[in-house]
């Protein structure tokens, strides 16, 4: 019986498979997730690098499914809080048609934020970095008086001078 079950399963697994091949759509589906199951982000540029990174990998397991930019933007905006909501509420507007008219703006629905990468990039660049800056700074004004530290501090951080 449980042989029987398995074969049932393999011969089911087989003919998916063929019908991928041919190009054919199969009955199954994916279903788009309703949420990402990734940490809250409050706009900390300290965890900007992992929140991307772990948003960057949900997406991929999900990219079956989520064959528009705009899917993908619209699982991770759950996820922002504090001044990263604040960040979001203030480009909605841009991006949302229902935003657009409310605030009685021409609505672009080609606009870079409607996509993954812009979205994930102006995000980057308004909580990614601006701390990491400044804590670079320190250290390397620590380590200007330290013969031989400088170098090996560039290496690290990639650091190459300049403020």
């Amino acid at each position: 019986m449980r042989k029987e079950k398995y074969d049932r399963r393999c011969d089911v697994l087989a003919e998916y498979l063929r019908k991928q091949r041919k190009g054919k759509k199969s009955s199954y589906r994916l279903k788009k997730p309703e949420k990402l199951g990734v940490n809250l982000f409050k706009g900390d540029s300290t965890h900007t690098p992992r929140f991307i990174p772990d948003c960057k990998i949900k997406l991929d397991n999900y990219r079956e499914s989520l064959s528009k930019d705009w899917d993908k933007v619209s699982l991770v905006i759950p996820l922002l809080q504090c001044p990263a909501k604040k960040w979001y509420q203030s480009i909605h507007p841009y991006i949302s048609e229902e935003g657009a008219r409310h605030e009685a703006i021409p609505f672009d629905l080609k606009n870079v934020l409607r996509t993954w990468e812009g979205f994930r990039q102006w995000l980057v660049s308004c909580f990614g970095g601006h701390s990491d800056w400044d804590r670079t700074v320190r250290e390397w004004n620590d380590l200007t008086m330290k013969s031989g530290k400088i170098d090996q501090f560039c290496d690290e951080t990639g650091f190459r001078g300049g403020i």
